[in-house]
């Protein structure tokens, strides 16, 4: 039997968001790590995302006998409860293989599985951690995953962005140089290392993540606090991957949740991502775009090869001497959705989000208010004290934002915030080729209605989550209750009540959703 920190199996679950957050958490440091930790112990979750009662797959390179299971939530403040652990056979796994016509974009589907979890029938769904730990217990790596449950019916859907974080940006190399490999974004090392000329053109699951060493658009940059707060207040939450909306994957039942959130740094979507959420809005349900220069660059997912993603940045010149604007991608355009140049015309981020990213990051802007601001009378800010004393909370607007678009009637639109900044030197243009033009950003939060009746709420930002909760990579506490309200507000108004309140948190009498714009 492998070595463990932990002498008791976890207790059965099943549980609501509510029960499940009443379980005892564990000491942070327990799961976390420095970046990608352990150089030595990598491996990845070769499903990802997987339902309740399918099995999880896990190849790991390294002389680990173990991989602890944790989940992410609210736990007293601790953010993370223990699962389990599984046995772990130590392998010297082979050097990755390059994926053929893509200008070296590696993938180690070849690895073999040296770990397997059954994942119970009863497992609450959520993001999930496995802790590959080395044989001396000194050091580890994280394995982050999904567990949904595709028949359970909740207020909420939260999407994460992991085609961005876990594949467009991670740069994974060997295993003897695990730092050096190529992403979306160059060669040889983290963003921007070997010029965006040198980008590969696909991206896989199929091999450790390691984008927590040196970028900042990382699930515990972005993701993690929104979770925290949503479980903390005991809303009624299931989750799900981007990976599962893809052309050809997935999909959760429509008709399961009410609100959708996608949150994080939400860059890439192929065509299947898009339909389904236009699908959603279509038919009632209320999507929240907690999220900032999302919807941007379009994917594909080739049936043949469900866990390798394509994106040859049709709009940017690169390889090969390619022209930006040119079609690169022999199959169908990969470049961004918004690119006038695309076959069949742009279809930019704002037609589904009402925001056009605008402010190219790393950067940080706070939100600031006056009191007297139009916005500030909105229902989303009631049960504040936003219009008597305004807000001004740093860096809620970053690391990259969205200005407003809206692209309803006026009468079927409102502006739940806003606050300009000048950015000069980081405006990306219209086609989404260059970044380092001048100008302002009008940064707001809009909501939209549709005939459906569905509210859209588009918030432009990366971190709104850093005013929901303070626990998260980069940056310091801002944490705010103005925000943490607002946020209840809305989500009352929507249709989910929270089940745990926290202190100073007022549970309001919903508004009526004309506050959040007229259907047309």
């Amino acid at each position: 039997m492998g070595k463990s920190l932990h002498i008791s199996p976890p207790p059965v679950l099943g549980l609501s968001i509510v029960e499940e957050n009443l379980l005892p958490g564990v000491n942070p440091n327990e799961i976390m790590v420095g970046g990608v930790g352990d150089l030595t112990n990598l491996g990845f979750a070769r499903q990802f995302s997987v339902d309740v009662g399918e099995e999880l797959d896990f190849s790991c390179d390294g002389d680990g006998e173990i991989i602890d299971l944790y989940r992410m939530g609210w736990y007293g403040g601790q953010g993370w409860a223990y699962k389990g652990t599984l046995d772990n056979t130590p392998t010297d796994q082979p050097n990755p293989a390059v994926i053929p016509n893509s200008n070296n974009a590696n993938t180690c589907t070849a690895w073999s599985t040296t770990a397997q979890w059954e994942v119970p029938i009863d497992a609450t769904p959520g993001f999930y951690m496995g802790v590959f730990r080395n044989a001396a217990l000194d050091g580890a790596s994280h394995i982050p995953f999904v567990i949904r449950n595709d028949a359970r019916q909740a207020e909420i859907m939260l999407k994460m962005a992991d085609t961005t974080w876990a594949l467009a940006y991670n740069y994974y190399g060997t295993p003897a140089s695990p730092l050096t490999g190529g992403s979306f974004y160059g060669s040889g090392g983290p963003i921007g290392a070997g010029g965006i000329g040198a980008r590969v053109h696909a991206a896989t699951y199929h091999k450790p993540i390691i984008t927590r060493e040196g970028v900042q658009n990382t699930w515990n940059h972005i993701e993690a606090p929104l979770i925290r707060y949503l479980e903390r207040m005991g809303y009624d939450v299931n989750y799900c991957a981007s990976k599962d909306w893809r052309e050809g994957g997935s999909a959760p039942d429509l008709a399961l949740c009410n609100i959708y959130i996608a949150t994080g740094h939400d860059e890439y979507w192929d065509q299947g991502m898009r339909d389904k959420w236009e699908t959603l809005r279509d038919t009632g349900k209320h999507l929240l775009f907690m999220s900032g220069n999302e919807v941007f660059w379009r994917t594909r997912f080739p049936d043949d090869q469900g866990d390798v993603m394509w994106c040859y940045k049709d709009t940017m010149d690169g390889p090969g001497g390619h022209v930006g604007g040119v079609p690169l991608d022999p199959v169908s355009w990969t470049g961004t959705w918004r690119d006038t140049r695309r076959p069949g015309g742009p279809e930019g981020e704002w037609h589904l989000t009402g925001t056009d990213f605008r402010m190219n990051g790393i950067l940080d802007r706070a939100l600031v208010m006056a009191p007297t601001d139009p916005p500030t009378d909105h229902v989303f800010w009631r049960n504040t004290d936003v219009s008597i004393n305004g807000i001004n909370r740093s860096a809620v607007i970053g690391g990259e934002a969205d200005e407003l678009r809206p692209m309803q009637p006026v009468d079927s639109y409102r502006i739940l915030a806003q606050s300009v900044h000048n950015i000069d030197n980081n405006r990306a243009d219209d086609n989404g080729e260059s970044y380092g033009n001048d100008g302002d950003l009008n940064w707001g939060i809009v909501s939209q209605r549709y005939t459906s009746g569905s509210v859209v709420v588009g918030f432009g930002t990366w971190q709104w989550g850093w005013g929901l909760d303070a626990t998260h990579d980069r940056g310091s506490n801002i944490s705010n209750i103005q925000m943490q309200q607002a946020t209840a507000n809305l989500l009352v108004d929507l249709g989910s009540l929270p089940g745990t309140p926290f202190a100073g948190i007022t549970v309001p009498t919903p508004a009526s959703l004309d506050e959040y714009g007229l259907v047309p």
